[in-house]
């Protein structure tokens, strides 16, 4: 349950969607699916140590790297406020970047508040 003046990342990756007219499966469908082009994509807004990429590289499938470049991009670089229809977003954006980037730990927090898991 979000605090007051607070809403769910699952809540606004929902809620855009459904604004724009379209699913996960839509957007997912015409993102990259080969790996290396996804991880060359997150290395360019995710502070990334070489093990941290092979972890993540590892851990999660095309469709979830996708959806964590997504939301990154969408909801935490281009929203510098950090809101979304007033809200603020959880988690914070200031949790999951440091300067124009996010940091390995952001995107855990991201990747366990859209519910999936990053077993390492």
């Amino acid at each position: 349950m979000s605090r007051e003046g607070y809403i769910s990342l699952r809540k606004v990756l929902k809620d855009y969607l459904n604004e724009q007219g379209i699913t996960i499966n839509d957007l997912l469908s015409v993102m990259d699916e080969d790996k290396e082009g996804i991880m060359e994509a997150l290395s360019k807004r995710v502070y990334l140590t070489s093990e941290q990429r092979k972890i993540l590289e590892r851990n999660l499938s095309s469709r979830n790297l996708n959806l964590l470049l997504f939301v990154i991009q969408a909801f935490y670089i281009l929203n510098p406020s950090g809101l979304y229809k007033g809200l603020t977003i959880e988690p914070v954006r200031e949790d999951i970047m440091r300067g124009d980037k996010v940091t390995f730990e952001g995107c855990r927090s991201i990747l366990k508040a859209l519910g999936i898991s990053l077993a390492t």
